[in-house]
This record gives C-alpha cells, structure tokens and sequence, in this order.
C-alpha cells in the first residue's frame, strides 16, 4: 500500500512537472516570437555569445576527450566522472550551438530564413562557411547519439563516427575564425589560436603515445561502455 501510495506521488509530480515545463516552454516561445516579430536587435548579440561559449564548451569537450585516456588523468579521476565531464561538455556546446544558430531566425541585419539554417550550403550569406556550421551541429549530434548506442555499434563503427569529432572541431573553428563578427578581435584570435594548438598538440602527443605502446583505445572505450551500462 505504502508503495502505491509513492508511486502515485511520484506519478503526481512528474505530471505537474511535465505542466510547469510546458506552460514555460510556451511562455518563452511566445516571448521570442514577439521579439522576433519587433525585429528585436537583442537576437544578434544572443548569437554571438552563444556562439562563443560554445565554441570554448567544444574545445574543452574535445580537448578533455583526448586526454580521457592519459595515465594522468586516470590517476586522479574515475573512469565514470570523465566520461560524465566529456559528456556534459559536449551536450552543453551543442544546446549553445543551436541556440547560436536559432537566434540568427530573429536577426534583421543578415536575414536567414529556417530552410538556410536547417540545410547546409543554402544560406545567402556566405553559404559555404555557413554551412560548415550547420553541418557541424548535425555531425556532433550523431557523435553524441553514437555514445549511447556504442555497444549495438560495435567498437569500429563507433570509433570511425567518434573519430568525426575531430573534423567538426577543425570545420567549427573555421566556421569561427573567418564568419565571427569578433574574429578581429585580439581576444577571440587568441581563443582560436589556444584552442587549435592545444588539441593539435594533445592529438599528436595521443598518436605518439600509441605508437610508442601506451594507452589503448580500447581501453578508452571499456570505460565507456561501463558509463552506458549505469545509464541505463
């Protein structure tokens, strides 16, 4: 009786839970379609910051992901907290990322319709640069998706589409670095230049290291593959 009891609260709450989220949702897509509507200047400034705290999110996100596997940082973190760190980390950027693309729908300055920011290489404003952003988003999508069925793939397929990662990091940075309205800043080429050294330098040092008999990629993936397990 006393386990009914919870389950009904449980079920209770999740249902008020579920109400509170949706009359929210539909309050702030109400705001934004008004704002859009006003042609609201506050889109574009949106844009931006979002576009560069995602970018940092990835860059820390990829540069975590190759060191995953370091003995430095097994020996002070558990195979479980990584994995969590690298993925919460990626999903954040991701959320930033579309936000940054989203909110361009409501700038007036550079129109872009939903078609341009949903299909990649059809925008009229530098297409290919564009594009390359939006095609990103689709392959960090797939990347974080392939985590979660890693062990249906296999190792192999999973290891190829984790390994598009690297590619999305190269293609966003050049997406950044040459569309970035702050690009010309020095603070921004200084976050380009950090971020590109720093994974290129740790990439290099991984391939060096397994060549030199270190750290399996296998070994990577079992932690991995025990954190999927926890999820569910």
């Amino acid at each position: 009786m006393k386990a009914k009891k919870t389950s009904w609260q449980s079920m209770i709450l999740f249902a008020l839970g579920s109400l509170a989220g949706a009359v929210l949702g539909i309050v702030i897509l109400r705001t934004l379609l008004s704002a859009m509507a006003a042609s609201a200047p506050g889109f574009w400034f949106v844009s931006r910051a979002a576009g560069v705290a995602g970018y940092v999110l990835l860059w820390a996100s990829t540069a975590w992901g190759i060191m995953i596997s370091s003995k430095a940082v097994k020996e002070h973190v558990s195979g479980a907290v990584a994995i969590t760190l690298h993925n919460v980390t990626s999903w954040l950027a991701l959320g930033l990322s579309a936000v940054h693309a989203l909110s361009l729908l409501g700038d007036r300055i550079v129109p872009f319709s939903l078609t341009s920011i949903l299909l990649p290489f059809t925008a009229d404003y530098q297409p290919v640069l564009t594009g390359l952003g939006t095609l990103s988003l689709y392959v960090g999508l797939l990347v974080m998706l392939s985590f979660y069925y890693s062990k249906r793939l296999g190792y192999r397929i999973w290891r190829t589409i984790h390994a598009l990662s690297y590619l999305m990091f190269v293609a966003v940075t050049v997406h950044g670095a040459l569309l970035g309205t702050d690009s010309s800043t020095l603070v921004m080429q200084l976050v380009y230049a950090l971020a590109a050294g720093s994974v290129l330098f740790l990439t290099l040092f991984r391939v060096l290291d397994m060549a030199a008999g270190g750290t399996k990629p296998q070994r990577a993936h079992a932690g991995r593959r025990q954190h999927s397990k926890s999820l569910g």
